[in-house]
């Protein structure tokens, strides 16, 4: 528009249905002037110098129309901040470019400087002013997290800054329902509770559940708390895969974003519940044997018969006094939900 304004300006000059050169040159070729006459040169003479001072100042406008839009020279150095740096979710935060050339001045004013941001939306463009600072808005958009805030111009390396949105957790508790599972598969529930920095449920948080094995019904989604601060889940595990498992136990986790771009991370240990088998060790310190229970599969209970006609023990680790001598069959029985399991040794005693 400014160039189209400047070339109007320039038409304009000249007389409507007029010719300024060749009324000079009639008048010239007659050798006399009249009065009014006179006042028609001065005034072609005027025009003519306008006319040439306009058309100067229509090329240069053209020359500057066809730069385009100037962005930052190269070695020029870019610095970003924001005020605040922590806002609510639909919150906003003032971004502020600062940029210099390599002699450490402004760069010139109306330079552009780009935006883009990873979370909530902000003002794509912005432009220098004398000092150098072009500012943009970022708008929180409802979602809670970290905003990083991207800003660059021309071939300049871009620079980030991030934004906290909406009310950061503070802590998380996990659960898991129930806290094991039978070797032959089963459905578990999960269930986390955020708070924030007063302890209070804090809504609209992400959580994102993960498990060492199974399929989670989120599929590893981030699932956002509600008003009571919980996010829950539900895992399923087959036989299949608790078979990769070598321990009778595996990890369930969740995680949400803290302060500072930290992040709260729970871990809960599931059982599971294989069948036992029984197992044990011993050591003689004469008539006296101390047994320790070694069994597999967290067994619940367990049944000693120390095989001299004595009464049997229901103690994990009992200890036990021969009254004499000799070699004893003693069986271990281990039990638990699943199932049950024995094992035998033979125990030589010695006086």
């Amino acid at each position: 528009m400014r160039c189209a304004a400047l070339t109007a300006s320039c038409i304009s000059t000249f007389p409507v249905g007029g010719d300024p050169q060749r009324a000079r040159w009639t008048l010239w070729r007659r050798g006399s002037y009249t009065p009014v006459e006179m006042n028609i040169l001065r005034s072609v003479r005027r025009w003519s110098l306008f006319v040439l001072a306009s058309l100067a100042g229509l090329s240069a406008g053209l020359s500057s129309c066809s730069e385009g839009t100037p962005v930052a020279p190269e070695g020029a150095i870019l610095r970003i901040s924001a005020f605040p740096t922590q806002i609510g979710k639909v919150g906003r935060s003032t971004v502020t470019v600062s940029a210099y050339r390599s002699t450490g001045n402004p760069v010139n004013p109306g330079t552009e400087v780009r935006f883009s941001s990873t979370l909530g939306s902000i003002d794509p463009v912005a432009y220098t002013s004398d000092s150098g600072q072009a500012t943009a808005v970022l708008q929180g958009t409802g979602r809670v997290g970290t905003a990083t805030v991207t800003a660059f111009s021309g071939g300049i390396e871009p620079i980030t800054l991030d934004i906290a949105i909406g009310e950061l957790a503070a802590s998380m508790s996990l659960q898991v329902t129930p806290s094991s599972i039978a070797e032959t598969g089963g459905t578990l529930d999960l269930l986390a509770l955020v708070r924030d920095a007063v302890s209070q449920p804090l809504a609209g948080a992400q959580v994102n559940f993960r498990s060492e094995v199974g399929t989670l019904a989120s599929g590893g989604r981030f699932i956002t708390t509600d008003a009571d601060g919980e996010a829950r889940d539900t895992l399923t595990v087959t036989a299949a895969d608790l078979q990769l498992i070598g321990d009778d136990n595996f990890e369930v986790t969740a995680e949400v974003g803290g302060a500072g771009g930290s992040i709260i991370s729970r871990s809960f240990s599931v059982g599971i519940q294989r069948p036992p088998q029984a197992a044990f060790t011993f050591q003689r310190a004469g008539l006296v044997v101390t047994f320790n229970d070694t069994s597999t599969g967290s067994p619940t209970s367990w049944l000693w018969d120390f095989g001299d006609g004595t009464p049997t023990s229901n103690q994990q680790n009992p200890v036990h006094a021969y009254s004499d001598a000799g070699t004893y069959v003693v069986t271990l029985t281990a039990r638990n939900s699943i199932g049950t399991s024995s094992a035998s040794n033979l125990v030589q005693i010695t006086n």
